[in-house]
């Protein structure tokens, strides 16, 4: 039995984290969760009820509800890897550096891998972004972020492989010919593209003719809601005066831009920004101000953030397939309900949709590839089902070449498949 026992495969997601090995020429998904519908789904979250313990995946969330919503739950953090200004967080009075963040999630699938294969695996293909971020000083900052966290979870070996890539090598073995083929990876945090020469019975560096992404997919789509409507109810236009003060102040962009964004919301609790919304608080002009910024308090103090989040997700996706929906969150202190159409939708994602596909339609030219040359497109990634995508799509290529692979196993199946070139080839990109 041929299993290259001591490595893994990670597919590590902004929502969600899956792990595979390579047994017997075949792929194994590992059912690392099992408190969530699919096993194999592991929900990238951590939830820290006090500063000594800690829960991961779907538990994280039963334990937050079951705790009241004391403590700390953080989702999206691997969206914080690029930015230097993030260097991580307290949890009592234990500092959490990024890299600890994310190398305490890995070390929970190292642990559960090996709980569920019986054997050690010290060796890790771990996937990775196009592009973590824009900015090269940033990305190289996110990769050093990464290895840290992957030594710190106990890997004595790994290499991170660019997830488009995985998602097409996970398509070598659908086709009979040679294929350009184009991937397109939209998952919570990032969109990624390949652009590839797809043979079933070689791989050569060479057939790689681009691998391009940018830090935008799910999580900035379902930021729009917030930015356009929903913060509105949280303070965004709140007016205050403090006190001996004489002018008039709106609640300030860096608040602003945290209020908006999953990943960054949740910092709105650190103490230091936590006293500075309750003095708006205090200093309001009108009821009306008062009034929002109080549930901001009970959304951030009460952690209400994250099933928040969700209900705008499940909005997001019910405007995929209706034309348009009610969004209701009333629970105690919050009482918040908005109508929504997908028209609205598609004007205030088109900003992020344009930014996305210019990088994709950057590429082919640069790769000098026309649209009629490609014979196979393939997308993944659960933002791939939104049809905003599909349709950026349909305007650049013949449909009959669009095809939509498993949204969520695509690339752990690649990456795994890949383990196989790695024994074989040593780090095969590079």
């Amino acid at each position: 039995m041929n299993s290259f026992k001591n490595s893994l495969a990670i597919d590590f997601g902004t929502t969600n984290t899956l792990a595979g090995v390579w047994v017997d020429q075949k792929v194994e998904l590992l059912k690392l969760d099992p408190f969530s519908e699919d096993h194999s789904l592991f929900r990238t979250l951590l939830y820290f009820p006090h500063s000594e313990k800690a829960f991961y995946g779907a538990e994280a969330i039963l334990q937050y509800i079951e705790n009241e919503a004391e403590g700390r739950l953080f989702r999206s953090f691997k969206t914080h890897l690029s930015n230097p200004q993030y260097l991580g967080t307290a949890i009592g009075n234990r500092i959490l550096p990024i890299e600890h963040m994310v190398g305490l999630f890995l070390l929970e699938v190292k642990k559960r891998a090996e709980k569920i294969t019986g054997k050690p695996l010290l060796k890790a293909l771990i996937g990775k972004p196009a592009r973590y971020s824009m900015d090269p000083i940033k990305e190289g900052l996110a990769l050093h972020r990464m290895k840290k966290a992957a030594e710190y979870a106990g890997f004595q070996e790994f290499i991170f492989v660019p997830e488009p890539f995985a998602a097409a090598w996970n398509l070598r073995s659908h086709i009979k010919s040679e294929k350009l083929v184009l991937i397109g990876d939209f998952g919570g945090g990032t969109s990624d593209f390949t652009l590839m020469r797809l043979n079933p019975r070689t791989f050569k560096k060479e057939d790689v003719l681009s691998i391009q992404g940018l830090p935008k997919a799910g999580d900035s789509l379902d930021s729009v809601f917030m930015k356009n409507r929903l913060n509105f109810h949280f303070g965004a236009q709140s007016q205050y005066r403090l006190p001996l003060g004489s002018n008039v102040l709106k609640m300030p962009p860096a608040i602003l831009d945290k209020l908006n964004l999953p990943a960054w919301i949740v910092h709105l609790k650190e103490k230091e920004t936590f006293e500075f919304i309750k003095t708006v608080q205090k200093c309001s002009l009108s009821p009306e101000s008062r009034k929002s910024i109080d549930q901001l308090i009970v959304l951030v103090e009460d952690q209400r953030i994250f099933s928040f989040f969700e209900e705008i997700e499940k909005t997001k996706r019910i405007l995929s397939k209706e034309l348009q929906t009610s969004f209701i969150f009333d629970e105690p202190g919050i009482q918040v309900r908005e109508d929504f159409k997908r028209t609205d939708f598609e004007i205030w994602a088109e900003p992020v949709v344009s930014e996305i596909f210019q990088v994709m339609d950057e590429m082919m030219i640069q790769a000098q590839v026309k649209p009629e040359d490609i014979d196979l497109i393939c997308l993944t990634g659960g933002t791939a089902q939104a049809p905003l995508i599909r349709q950026a799509l349909e305007k650049r290529f013949d449909q009959s070449k669009l095809q939509t692979t498993q949204a969520f196993h695509s690339v752990i199946s690649g990456l795994t498949q890949a383990l196989e070139l790695w024994e074989t080839q040593g780090d095969f990109l590079n």
